[in-house]
Protein backbone atom coordinates (compact mmCIF):
# COMPACT_ATOMS: atom_id res chain seq x y z
CA UNK A 1 0.00 0.00 0.00
CA UNK A 2 2.69 2.71 0.99
CA UNK A 3 4.23 1.91 -2.38
CA UNK A 4 1.39 3.87 -4.04
CA UNK A 5 3.00 7.34 -2.33
CA UNK A 6 6.61 8.75 -2.83
CA UNK A 7 8.50 11.80 -2.35
CA UNK A 8 7.23 13.14 -6.20
CA UNK A 9 3.49 12.63 -5.39
CA UNK A 10 3.97 14.39 -1.58
CA UNK A 11 5.68 17.58 -2.99
CA UNK A 12 3.35 17.70 -6.18
CA UNK A 13 0.66 18.02 -3.64
CA UNK A 14 2.51 19.91 -0.23
CA UNK A 15 3.91 22.49 -1.90
CA UNK A 16 0.75 23.90 -3.56
CA UNK A 17 -0.90 23.60 -0.46
CA UNK A 18 1.61 25.22 1.17
CA UNK A 19 1.12 27.97 -1.21
CA UNK A 20 -2.62 27.91 -0.48
CA UNK A 21 -2.10 27.85 3.13
CA UNK A 22 -0.24 31.66 2.00
CA UNK A 23 -3.50 32.54 0.42
CA UNK A 24 -5.57 31.49 4.11
CA UNK A 25 -3.52 33.29 6.17
CA UNK A 26 -3.36 36.60 3.93
CA UNK A 27 -7.71 36.54 4.32
CA UNK A 28 -6.93 36.10 7.77
CA UNK A 29 -5.40 39.55 7.66
CA UNK A 30 -7.69 41.22 5.15
CA UNK A 31 -10.72 40.21 7.43
CA UNK A 32 -8.46 40.90 10.74
CA UNK A 33 -7.91 45.05 9.39
CA UNK A 34 -11.94 44.68 8.35
CA UNK A 35 -12.79 43.79 11.65
CA UNK A 36 -10.55 46.35 13.82
CA UNK A 37 -9.23 48.62 11.22
CA UNK A 38 -5.92 50.21 12.42
CA UNK A 39 -4.76 47.49 14.64
CA UNK A 40 -1.74 46.12 12.71
CA UNK A 41 -1.19 42.77 11.32
CA UNK A 42 -2.63 39.45 12.94
CA UNK A 43 0.36 37.56 12.62
CA UNK A 44 2.06 39.96 14.58
CA UNK A 45 -0.13 39.17 17.77
CA UNK A 46 0.77 35.56 17.81
CA UNK A 47 2.78 35.10 21.29
CA UNK A 48 6.14 33.50 20.87
CA UNK A 49 5.66 30.75 22.71
CA UNK A 50 2.92 30.07 19.94
CA UNK A 51 5.11 30.49 16.80
CA UNK A 52 6.63 26.43 16.88
CA UNK A 53 3.35 24.91 17.81
CA UNK A 54 1.48 27.29 15.28
CA UNK A 55 4.22 26.60 11.99
CA UNK A 56 3.98 22.72 12.73
CA UNK A 57 0.35 22.59 12.42
CA UNK A 58 0.93 24.54 9.11
CA UNK A 59 2.43 21.60 7.73
CA UNK A 60 -0.85 19.05 7.94
CA UNK A 61 -2.57 22.17 6.87
CA UNK A 62 -0.49 22.56 3.85
CA UNK A 63 -1.40 18.80 3.07
CA UNK A 64 -4.87 18.78 3.69
CA UNK A 65 -5.22 21.81 1.10
CA UNK A 66 -2.77 20.14 -1.32
CA UNK A 67 -5.36 16.76 -0.87
CA UNK A 68 -8.44 19.24 -1.69
CA UNK A 69 -7.17 21.36 -4.35
CA UNK A 70 -5.93 17.83 -6.29
CA UNK A 71 -9.21 16.84 -5.34
CA UNK A 72 -11.12 20.19 -7.02
CA UNK A 73 -8.92 19.77 -9.82
CA UNK A 74 -9.71 16.16 -10.92
CA UNK A 75 -13.32 17.23 -10.61
CA UNK A 76 -13.43 20.07 -12.58
CA UNK A 77 -9.91 20.43 -14.94
CA UNK A 78 -8.75 17.25 -15.96
CA UNK A 79 -11.40 16.41 -18.13
CA UNK A 80 -10.43 19.55 -19.67
CA UNK A 81 -7.03 19.24 -19.52
CA UNK A 82 -7.51 16.02 -20.76
CA UNK A 83 -9.37 16.92 -23.77
CA UNK A 84 -6.52 19.53 -24.72
CA UNK A 85 -4.16 16.47 -24.83
CA UNK A 86 -6.18 14.15 -27.01
CA UNK A 87 -6.57 17.29 -29.67
CA UNK A 88 -2.87 18.02 -29.49
CA UNK A 89 -1.99 13.96 -29.86
CA UNK A 90 -5.13 13.70 -32.48
CA UNK A 91 -3.00 13.58 -35.71
CA UNK A 92 -0.49 12.38 -34.64
CA UNK A 93 0.62 8.54 -34.83
CA UNK A 94 0.36 8.09 -30.89
CA UNK A 95 -3.60 8.21 -31.35
CA UNK A 96 -3.34 5.44 -34.07
CA UNK A 97 -1.38 3.69 -31.59
CA UNK A 98 -3.74 4.30 -28.44
CA UNK A 99 -7.15 3.26 -30.71
CA UNK A 100 -5.26 0.00 -31.46
CA UNK A 101 -3.92 -0.75 -28.09
CA UNK A 102 -7.82 0.44 -26.74
CA UNK A 103 -9.18 -2.34 -29.39
CA UNK A 104 -7.23 -5.20 -28.01
CA UNK A 105 -8.39 -4.04 -24.24
CA UNK A 106 -12.21 -3.93 -25.39
CA UNK A 107 -11.91 -6.96 -27.61
CA UNK A 108 -10.13 -9.68 -24.71
CA UNK A 109 -12.54 -8.24 -22.08
CA UNK A 110 -15.92 -9.31 -24.43
CA UNK A 111 -14.21 -12.67 -25.23
CA UNK A 112 -14.48 -13.19 -21.03
CA UNK A 113 -17.72 -11.79 -20.53
CA UNK A 114 -18.89 -13.87 -23.30
CA UNK A 115 -17.20 -16.70 -21.84
CA UNK A 116 -19.18 -16.64 -18.77
CA UNK A 117 -22.45 -15.26 -20.30
CA UNK A 118 -22.72 -11.53 -19.05
CA UNK A 119 -21.74 -10.29 -22.73
CA UNK A 120 -21.91 -6.19 -23.09
CA UNK A 121 -22.57 -4.23 -25.88
CA UNK A 122 -19.76 -2.26 -27.80
CA UNK A 123 -21.45 1.03 -27.04
CA UNK A 124 -21.18 0.88 -23.61
CA UNK A 125 -17.21 1.03 -24.08
CA UNK A 126 -15.49 4.51 -23.02
CA UNK A 127 -13.88 6.59 -25.44
CA UNK A 128 -10.75 6.60 -23.22
CA UNK A 129 -9.62 3.46 -21.14
CA UNK A 130 -7.37 3.47 -18.66
CA UNK A 131 -4.69 1.16 -20.43
CA UNK A 132 -1.86 1.33 -17.68
CA UNK A 133 -4.05 -1.01 -15.10
CA UNK A 134 -4.69 -3.59 -18.27
CA UNK A 135 -1.39 -3.90 -19.86
CA UNK A 136 -0.28 -3.84 -16.68
CA UNK A 137 0.88 -6.94 -17.10
CA UNK A 138 3.72 -6.88 -19.07
CA UNK A 139 4.56 -2.86 -18.09
CA UNK A 140 6.83 -3.25 -15.24
CA UNK A 141 5.81 -1.09 -11.99
CA UNK A 142 9.26 0.55 -12.11
CA UNK A 143 9.07 2.02 -16.05
CA UNK A 144 5.04 2.50 -15.35
CA UNK A 145 6.54 4.64 -11.92
CA UNK A 146 9.25 6.34 -13.95
CA UNK A 147 7.02 7.53 -16.23
CA UNK A 148 4.57 8.65 -13.29
CA UNK A 149 6.34 10.74 -12.07
CA UNK A 150 8.65 12.07 -14.77
CA UNK A 151 5.17 13.37 -16.56
CA UNK A 152 1.94 13.21 -15.04
CA UNK A 153 3.49 14.37 -11.33
CA UNK A 154 4.40 17.15 -12.75
CA UNK A 155 0.85 17.75 -14.84
CA UNK A 156 -0.47 17.61 -11.14
CA UNK A 157 1.81 20.22 -9.93
CA UNK A 158 1.40 22.44 -12.64
CA UNK A 159 -2.14 22.65 -12.37
CA UNK A 160 -2.70 22.59 -8.42
CA UNK A 161 0.15 25.50 -8.26
CA UNK A 162 -1.61 27.40 -10.84
CA UNK A 163 -4.87 27.43 -9.28
CA UNK A 164 -3.21 27.89 -5.51
CA UNK A 165 -1.10 30.90 -7.17
CA UNK A 166 -4.77 32.33 -8.64
CA UNK A 167 -6.41 32.23 -4.88
CA UNK A 168 -3.04 33.85 -3.80
CA UNK A 169 -3.10 36.77 -5.69
CA UNK A 170 -6.71 37.47 -4.99
CA UNK A 171 -5.76 37.12 -1.23
CA UNK A 172 -3.17 39.77 -1.53
CA UNK A 173 -5.48 42.13 -3.58
CA UNK A 174 -8.10 41.71 -0.99
CA UNK A 175 -5.91 42.04 1.81
CA UNK A 176 -4.04 45.28 -0.18
CA UNK A 177 -7.55 46.88 -0.54
CA UNK A 178 -8.22 46.62 3.17
CA UNK A 179 -4.57 48.08 3.94
CA UNK A 180 -4.08 50.48 2.07
CA UNK A 181 -6.83 53.50 1.57
CA UNK A 182 -8.69 53.77 -1.84
CA UNK A 183 -5.85 55.52 -4.73
CA UNK A 184 -4.23 55.12 -7.55
CA UNK A 185 -1.53 53.38 -6.04
CA UNK A 186 -4.23 50.89 -4.59
CA UNK A 187 -6.14 50.19 -7.82
CA UNK A 188 -2.39 49.82 -9.51
CA UNK A 189 -1.30 47.43 -6.84
CA UNK A 190 -4.23 44.93 -7.27
CA UNK A 191 -4.09 44.80 -11.30
CA UNK A 192 -0.41 43.99 -11.04
CA UNK A 193 -1.39 41.15 -8.66
CA UNK A 194 -3.79 39.88 -10.72
CA UNK A 195 -1.74 40.28 -14.15
CA UNK A 196 0.94 38.87 -12.57
CA UNK A 197 -1.16 35.77 -11.68
CA UNK A 198 -3.15 35.17 -14.48
CA UNK A 199 0.29 34.96 -16.54
CA UNK A 200 1.82 32.60 -13.91
CA UNK A 201 -1.54 30.51 -14.45
CA UNK A 202 -1.19 30.72 -18.03
CA UNK A 203 2.61 29.54 -17.93
CA UNK A 204 1.88 26.65 -15.62
CA UNK A 205 -1.25 25.40 -17.32
CA UNK A 206 0.89 25.30 -20.59
CA UNK A 207 3.40 23.49 -18.85
CA UNK A 208 0.72 21.38 -17.36
CA UNK A 209 -0.46 20.24 -20.94
CA UNK A 210 2.90 19.44 -22.05
CA UNK A 211 3.74 17.22 -19.50
CA UNK A 212 0.28 15.69 -19.77
CA UNK A 213 1.15 15.24 -23.81
CA UNK A 214 4.27 13.77 -22.92
CA UNK A 215 2.91 10.91 -20.30
CA UNK A 216 0.41 10.32 -23.01
CA UNK A 217 2.73 9.71 -25.73
CA UNK A 218 5.46 7.84 -23.78
CA UNK A 219 2.69 5.62 -21.85
CA UNK A 220 1.83 4.58 -26.15
CA UNK A 221 5.20 3.84 -26.31
CA UNK A 222 5.80 2.04 -23.05
CA UNK A 223 2.56 -0.28 -23.75
CA UNK A 224 3.72 -1.36 -27.64
CA UNK A 225 7.26 -2.01 -26.51
CA UNK A 226 6.58 -3.99 -23.60
CA UNK A 227 4.18 -5.90 -26.10
CA UNK A 228 7.00 -6.11 -28.98
CA UNK A 229 9.47 -7.50 -26.83
CA UNK A 230 6.96 -10.46 -24.41
CA UNK A 231 5.58 -11.41 -28.53
CA UNK A 232 9.93 -11.49 -29.23
CA UNK A 233 10.53 -13.96 -26.35
CA UNK A 234 7.49 -16.18 -26.72
CA UNK A 235 8.93 -16.33 -31.05
CA UNK A 236 12.42 -16.83 -29.75
CA UNK A 237 13.64 -20.37 -29.57
CA UNK A 238 15.02 -22.14 -26.22
CA UNK A 239 19.00 -21.90 -25.51
CA UNK A 240 20.56 -24.58 -24.42
CA UNK A 241 23.12 -24.12 -21.39
CA UNK A 242 25.14 -27.33 -22.50
CA UNK A 243 28.14 -26.99 -24.54
CA UNK A 244 28.39 -29.83 -27.01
Amino acid sequence: MFSAFSFGKIIKTILPGAILTVALLLLAEGAWGLLRPGTGFLLWKVPKDWITPVTAALIPLSLILGFSLNTFAWMTLNRHMRARSDAMLRNTVFAAMRKKLSEGLWADSSEYFEKVGRPFEKELYPDRPPLEYYYLPLVSITNLNYLWESYFCWYEFDINTACALMVSALAAGFLLSVKLRPSAYLLCGVVLLLVVGCALCLVLTRAAVKNLVSYERNLVLLITSSLAKAAKNAQSPPTSDTVA
